[in-house]
């Protein structure tokens, strides 16, 4: 029926916010270490050129190679630059649910939790009933998404996930909250789900944990489009409706 749009503009919103100050931080920076870059620089090309008489070529290699290693020094770190890439992931995300809302399903991107500063990433409506998707972009080499042994950790190659799921949790509860008065009558459902691009999940690529299903993102349309319906195509409408308004697009 419907695909709103919007995928990952807080993301990348909260990106450019954080490069432009990044950017005013470093360029200060820069400016205030230059010289000392060319002194140390010049110095190096003296002393080389010096030790490897008749050719000055060495010197001006050195000294060009200690400007690009400060230039280098001042690229973006990871704190703004995961932010482009969590942008980058909900866009994937959201062209894997295209074919979703061309069957029908009504899918909205990027919702605010009233009362809270998290956003909702992708909200799927279908015949599943209420699927929100929170997008992960785990692009570690060689990083699996697994289990331990004794059920009580979600590992992201050698890193623990138990709070992103449990964050993902709360998100849906809220959101869940929130939809409950304006769809008085309508019981509801909301599944939490971690869509993951990059990394392997499990063996087959789909696990589930503490009540979160965790999938490559590839999986995401075909997996919802297996689940026992509860929903009518009346009702789908109804309750796009009322979430497109009950939580609105994240400012």
């Amino acid at each position: 029926m419907a695909m709103r749009s919007g995928a990952g503009q807080s993301a990348q919103s909260e990106y450019e916010r954080r490069l432009h100050s990044w950017r005013t931080t470093a360029r200060r920076r820069f400016l205030r270490g230059l010289p000392f870059v060319i002194v140390a620089a010049a110095l190096l090309e003296w002393w080389v050129g010096w030790q490897t008489t008749g050719v000055p070529l060495y010197g001006h290699v050195t000294a060009l190679a200690v400007i690009v290693a400060w230039c280098t020094f001042l690229a973006a770190p990871r704190h703004v630059t995961a932010w482009r890439a969590g942008a980058e992931g909900e866009r994937k995300t959201a062209r894997t649910l295209v074919p979703l809302a061309r069957r029908g399903a009504i899918v909205l991107h990027d919702r605010a939790i009233p009362g809270s500063r998290a956003n909702l990433d992708h909200l799927a409506i279908g015949h599943w009933g209420i699927a929100y998707i929170d997008t992960k972009n785990w692009q570690a080499k060689g990083a699996h998404v697994s289990i331990s042994r004794d059920g009580s950790t979600l590992w992201y190659g050698r890193y623990p996930q138990n709070k992103t799921v449990s964050t993902t949790k709360w998100e849906a509860e809220r959101a869940t909250a929130a939809l409950c008065r304006p769809l008085d009558g309508i019981p509801v459902h909301i599944q939490p789900v971690i869509a993951v691009h990059g990394a392997k999940v499990g063996r087959r690529g789909v696990l589930a944990f503490d009540g979160v299903i965790i999938l490559e993102a590839h999986r995401l349309a075909a997996h919802l489009r297996r689940q026992r319906p509860v929903l009518s195509p009346d009702q789908i409408t109804q309750i796009g409706e009322i979430t497109n308004h009950a939580l609105p697009p994240k400012q």
